[in-house]
């Protein structure tokens, strides 16, 4: 995957899953790409206001106006570098949110929390290609106590060496009706957890029968 390619597919990501509500785990799929970049490149800046921006969200639900004020400054800092129009996303439209409740910051509402778009259009989980679902998947595992992400990943390597075995779309499926149902998660999370601990067993019987 391009590194363009690469970007495009967590920043939608993480904008469906912040339009989903989970407002703290939209930095999730962000810092996956920002970790992976030079210090140097621009992307990284962005993102880091785009992180900073969700950590603002979160801590203005929890009215903590001391956390959101040093963030509102920062993110600010970082996102007026870029034009209106910034990979796909409004930047003027976040900065102008960033600054109205920058003047007021206890009159903040998460009623009033606007969504994110990408090329003009809100995504949502349902919109997304896999790889960007394979991340919503893992961001939510990893950001939700009652799941393992571990248990997703080896469920999307499974996928990707096995690409076209009837029990890899089966799981696959079930990641997907992971990352978008969320009334369904709990079980489709424990239908893959089972799958995939039936995968092991198999490969471990192979292991035992050929003495590998």
């Amino acid at each position: 995957m391009r590194s363009d390619e690469e970007l495009e597919t967590h920043l939608k990501a993480g904008i469906a899953i912040y339009n989903s509500g989970e407002y703290h785990a939209a930095h999730g799929a962000w810092e996956r790409h920002w970790l992976k970049i030079n210090k140097k490149d621009e992307d990284k800046l962005f993102l880091q206001g785009l992180i900073q921006y969700t950590a603002i969200i979160y801590h203005g639900m929890n009215r903590n106006w001391k956390g959101m004020e040093g963030l509102i400054k920062s993110s600010l800092r970082y996102l007026e570098k870029f034009p209106q129009n910034y990979q796909g996303i409004d930047i003027n439209g976040i900065k102008n949110y960033l600054e109205n409740i920058e003047n007021n910051m206890q009159s903040f509402s998460q009623k009033e929390i606007p969504k994110m778009t990408y090329e003009g259009e809100t995504i949502e989980i349902s919109d997304l290609n896999i790889n960007s679902t394979y991340i919503v998947a893992r961001v939510l595992s990893d950001e939700i106590s009652d799941y393992e992400e571990d248990i997703i990943v080896k469920a999307i390597e499974h996928i990707r060496e096995n690409p076209k075995d009837r029990e890899s779309r089966k799981i696959e499926n079930l990641i997907i009706a992971f990352a978008r149902e969320k009334s369904f998660r709990v079980n489709a999370y424990e239908q893959i957890k089972r799958r995939i601990e039936i995968q092991k067993e198999k490969f471990e019987d192979i292991e035992k029968l050929f003495g590998v």
